[in-house]
């Protein structure tokens, strides 16, 4: 596949006609039309999510919002071929950003202790981000960004299928 893939940052200024920046965002997109541009349902529910805490946004806007969500075209889910990509952008940031008396070592004895305990703040990625960027990797696709993800671009050129992205910004 081939084409562009939105992160939260972007779609979420495209979908508000209000925003202060959709020009400037909408201006970009219309430079990529001649391949297709895709959405991951972790976008559609971050942003489901902010609108659900944003009161500041009037409903009107918030409909309005959610009228331009459910017109996208093309969803991207997950599957099981979005774990590989998942698990090494995560590894290699576990590696490369995780305390250091942390990295290399799996003392749990216990099913019920084997979960990481290190944090996105730790690792300065959200966890959402590296799903996102996961499923660019996945579909081949370049990760449409505001963001600065200069940590998952770095951690991903050690991988065998780097991650593509463009600032729309």
């Amino acid at each position: 596949m081939n084409g562009y893939l939105l992160d939260t940052s972007a779609a979420s200024v495209l979908w508000d006609r209000r925003h202060r920046e959709h020009g400037k965002i909408r201006a970009f997109l219309q430079g990529k039309a001649e391949s297709p541009t895709w959405i991951s349902i972790v976008v559609l529910g971050e942003i489901e999510y902010g609108l659900k805490i944003a009161p500041q946004m009037d409903e009107n806007r918030q409909n309005e919002v959610r009228r331009q969500m459910a017109g996208f075209p093309l969803v991207l889910d997950m599957d099981k071929h979005t774990v590989e990509p998942y698990s090494d952008l995560r590894a290699a940031l576990f590696e490369n950003y995780s305390p250091k008396d942390r990295r290399g070592r799996m003392t749990a004895k216990w099913p019920e202790d084997l979960w990481e305990r290190t944090t996105a703040k730790q690792l300065g990625v959200q966890e959402n981000d590296i799903w996102i960027a996961a499923q660019a990797i996945q579909y081949n696709l370049v990760l449409i960004t505001g963001d600065h993800m200069r940590r998952l671009e770095e951690v991903s050129r050690t991988l065998p299928y780097p991650l593509q992205l463009a600032s729309w910004k």
